[in-house]
């Protein structure tokens, strides 16, 4: 089967990581898949015929996150609208072209290329929604296309073959706001690839010129104020004293960096609390072989985070707060722990009993491989998404 797989991202981040993901694991069950994208965006070694020049595709990703950033939110929705006209002319050129089998896009608030496609070439069409119009996202939209955004995410939603969403709460969304048929609406969490992320890796020895020993609580991700980073430092400082062996590793960046290293220098905790910068998805299963526990300190109501995916896959307990998706992905007491979201003292408290109970943390550490070689792995995702088709 020729799949076109339709996405309008930057290639960057989490995202390139699921597509890339989805894309190798669509081929590696011997199918060809064809990847389109804005003015080639590539994630990995993923081709895409329509990339020029890799110069101009990254003038391109410059000049378009700049405009994000800076244009009026009325104009930045209008440019989205306009992108589906250049998108589904290239996008109806190479299907007719390669003669593609079937249509899997990830949705984008007010792009239809995917559903002007299956609707012209009577092609099946799957759409992955990771989000609506209607969701609290961190971009605040405007009001004027609102309404419109909603009517047509509702045309599409009852018009494709089926729809997969990242969360049980997507889903019931889809369900009871858009009248979604339940029956073609699967859920497929985030996942990881169990090959990659796996107990055996060689764990990182070093962090700066700190030693990394110890029992180490760790957490990968952007430092965001919606990531809980404060709250998670809370807990360690609850910890600290009683088990002095315990050190808090986080890897990443962001804006809240600083402000977090200078919080841990004085609290007194400088030297066990350890930032190691940003890191490369290649670079990222060494970090996470040295963690003793895995902790995502806050989330959302309709996300699936995909670095518990990847501390499961390498034998890491978890300790994550009690949203819809993470129980998607977690039964609390198997493959790790759950806490009242925004409660320190419950994260603490899980977070000990997983560094002092070598039994249970033994035991869900094993559970928490076997759900992602077995469930939670992009080859299940891509057999799960074909079998739609039947």
């Amino acid at each position: 089967m020729r799949i076109l797989y339709l996405h309008r991202t930057r290639g960057t981040g989490v995202e390139a990581v699921h597509i890339y993901g989805i894309v190798h694991a669509f081929k590696n069950l011997g199918h060809e898949v064809v990847v389109l994208s804005p003015n080639g965006v590539a994630c990995g070694d993923v081709s895409q015929p329509q990339a020029g020049n890799g110069a101009r595709s990254s003038v391109f990703r410059r000049t378009m996150t700049k405009f994000s950033r800076v244009a009026p939110e009325f104009l930045f929705e209008s440019a989205e609208l306009l992108y589906n006209l250049p998108g589904y002319s290239v996008a109806l050129t190479t299907a007719k072209r390669l003669r593609c089998d079937f249509i899997f896009e990830r949705y984008a608030i007010l792009g239809v290329v995917g559903a002007l496609l299956s609707a012209h070439l009577s092609l099946p069409w799957v759409l992955e929604v990771n989000y609506t119009s209607q969701n609290q996202l961190v971009r605040q939209r405007s009001r004027i296309f609102r309404s419109f955004a909603k009517s047509l995410e509702q045309k599409m939603f009852l018009r494709s073959s089926g729809l997969v969403t990242v969360s049980s709460f997507l889903r019931d969304h889809l369900v009871e706001d858009y009248g979604a048929r339940p029956t073609r609406v699967f859920v497929l969490p985030n996942a990881a690839d169990p090959a990659v992320f796996h107990p055996g890796v060689q764990p990182q020895r070093e962090c700066g010129t700190h030693v990394l020993d110890g029992k180490i609580i760790g957490f990968v991700g952007g430092f965001y104020p919606w990531h809980g980073l404060d709250l998670l430092l809370d807990a360690f400082l609850s910890l600290k004293n009683e088990v002095p062996s315990a050190k808090l590793l986080l890897v990443g960046d962001g804006p809240e960096r600083r402000r977090l290293e200078e919080r841990a220098k004085s609290s007194g905790v400088g030297h066990r609390v350890l930032f190691a910068g940003p890191v490369s998805h290649g670079d990222l299963p060494k970090w996470i072989a040295s963690f003793h526990i895995g902790v995502m300190p806050d989330s959302n109501e309709y996300g699936s985070p995909m670095k518990i995916f990847e501390y499961m896959s390498m034998g890491k307990p978890l300790v994550v707060p009690d949203y819809m998706p993470l129980r998607d992905a977690v039964d609390d007491g198997v493959e790790g722990l759950i806490f009242p979201p925004g409660c320190a003292d419950a994260l603490a408290q899980r977070m000990r009993l997983l560094i002092e109970d070598n039994d249970t943390y033994t035991r869900m550490a094993e559970a928490a491989r076997r759900r992602v070689v077995h469930r939670h792995n992009w080859e299940q995702n891509a057999r799960a998404i074909l079998d739609i088709l039947h």
